[in-house]
């Protein structure tokens, strides 16, 4: 009896737990900013914040004060949701958030956009004295720094981790235009980094003793007038890359890293990373070390990248989308011994390893069964009426049934956001059939006639992606 008795206290104790967590939304007639809902929050607790720009005081200069809680969007996963939910600090004498109160993994921020932050160390973000925070899923955008344009991290007591975040179109007056690190060892993983200024360090700024980690990012079209368009680390900052791409980065002096030899010896380690030109663009100054460790290449991504940043003739960052389009020199290019956690994921949220190996960069490709799709009616004449267009899918991949697929991630022509309002199964053929809204598929072919392709795509239980198409005749009235 006595054993029982523990059991049941210690239940109680966690149901106790779990039940003071509290959420609180912002905006609300209670909370109209997000540093009035911080400070009403204990540990454990939530802040939500609206999809929509949160500007002014209370929503600048945010401090956690300590807390062990997460500040998040209502959906830190969909990155509409994410670029909606703006914390606009307005060009000021402001930044988003400070942590110098000694915070830890357990203080996240999750899913916002951070854009028009400036700070002396710090645009966006700050984080200081043994300070460590999660930062997952958010923008970095158009910020502005002395040091560290979009993130700081100083002291050697700071861990912080910096997740499936794109740092992007910041700039520093010194060092760091990406990210700035003055004796912290942060994790920095699954991000990209690009379109980032600064006279040295254009992407990250490294120096004094620390043990930065960077894995898993797509580092591109940062620029320095001085050195280290990408990387620029110096004075015992130890830090190590992997299966990252650093491409397209510009500097006079060492385009993509220089290991300066000022104050302590440098060390730098690399493997598994695709990056321009290698020797010639990672520079090493007397007394400073690189290990060229395994698996790294010197192959160009960008004519498989989706489509590559890239700065216009105004001077201009025009983002990139820097998702691996099959045949890239980055699929299956990692560690072949490297074995991703249950929860390991890429940028997107994707499983890390979905081919046979590790993918370079912070994508990891997704590969995608070929489906035969048969949409009726053939010919379709925008000033009919009906309520349905039909579609049949067969998956041509005898590894994989029909019924694996998850209906509602269905779409016509992806983007559209035109999903099926009916779906059968017949797994005797191993096909399924579809009917979609008549009406949404009309209006949005309403400025096209003759021939036009039309895909449909999807995913798998399992999240693996399918897709096919077939060609239909439009016509409009009076033809």
């Amino acid at each position: 009896m006595k054993h029982k008795r523990i059991t049941i206290c210690f239940l109680a104790v966690l149901i106790a737990g779990s039940a003071l967590a509290d959420t609180y939304y912002v905006p609300t007639e209670e909370y109209p900013t997000i540093q009035s809902a911080i400070d009403a929050c204990q540990d454990s607790d939530t802040v939500v914040i609206a999809a929509e720009i949160h500007s002014g005081p209370g929503n600048r200069d945010i401090n956690f004060n300590g807390k062990a809680i997460t500040v998040r969007s209502t959906d830190p996963g969909d990155p509409q949701i994410v670029n909606s939910t703006i914390i606009d600090c307005e060009g000021g004498n402001w930044r988003g958030f400070a942590f110098y109160n000694g915070e830890d993994a357990d203080s996240k921020v999750a899913g916002l956009t951070i854009t028009n932050g400036y700070g002396l160390v710090g645009g966006a973000i700050y984080s200081s004295k043994n300070s460590s925070p999660s930062i997952t899923n958010c923008v970095i955008r158009n910020n502005s720094a002395v040091w560290g344009g979009g993130i700081a991290c100083t002291n050697g007591k700071s861990y912080p981790v910096i997740t499936n975040c794109q740092i992007i179109a910041n700039s520093a007056l010194v060092g760091g235009g990406g990210i700035y690190l003055n004796g912290s060892s942060p994790t920095i993983k699954n991000c990209i980094i690009s379109g980032n200024a600064a006279p040295d360090g254009g992407a990250i700024y490294s120096h004094f003793p620390g043990k930065p980690l960077i894995t898993n990012c797509t580092i591109s079209q940062n620029t320095a007038s001085r050195s280290a368009g990408a990387v620029y680390c110096y004075n015992a900052s130890n830090l190590s890359i992997s299966h990252s791409i650093l491409w397209g980065d510009t500097a006079p002096y060492a385009s993509e890293i220089m290991v300066g030899n000022l104050g302590d010896p440098t060390s730098i380690q690399i493997s598994y990373c695709d990056i321009q030109g290698q020797n010639q663009n990672v520079i090493s100054e007397n007394g400073c070390t690189i290990d060229w460790g395994q698996g790294n290449i010197d192959i160009d991504p960008h004519p498989q990248f989706v489509k590559a940043a890239y700065i216009d003739n105004s001077g201009n960052y025009v983002e990139g989308d820097y998702h691996l389009l099959e045949g890239s020199p980055c699929i299956d290019a990692g560690d072949p011994g490297f074995v991703a956690g249950p929860d390991e994921t890429d940028i997107d949220g994707n499983p890390r390893i979905l081919g046979e190996k590790i993918d370079i960069g912070a994508d990891e490709f997704v590969f995608s069964i070929p489906a035969t799709v048969k949409i009726m009616p053939k010919t379709l004449n925008l000033e009919s009426n009906g309520n349905w267009i039909s579609c049949t899918i067969i998956l041509l991949d005898d590894n994989y049934d029909i019924g694996d697929i998850d209906t509602d991630t269905i779409v016509l022509n992806e983007n559209e956001e035109i999903g099926p309002v009916w779906s059968r199964t017949n797994q005797g053929a191993n096909k399924l059939l579809v009917k979609l809204s008549r009406y949404q598929t009309q209006q949005m072919l309403n400025a096209v006639e003759g021939l036009v392709e039309l895909t449909v795509s999807g995913e798998l239980i399992d999240g693996t992606k399918f897709g096919g198409s077939d060609t239909i005749r439009v016509l409009k009235q009076g033809q």
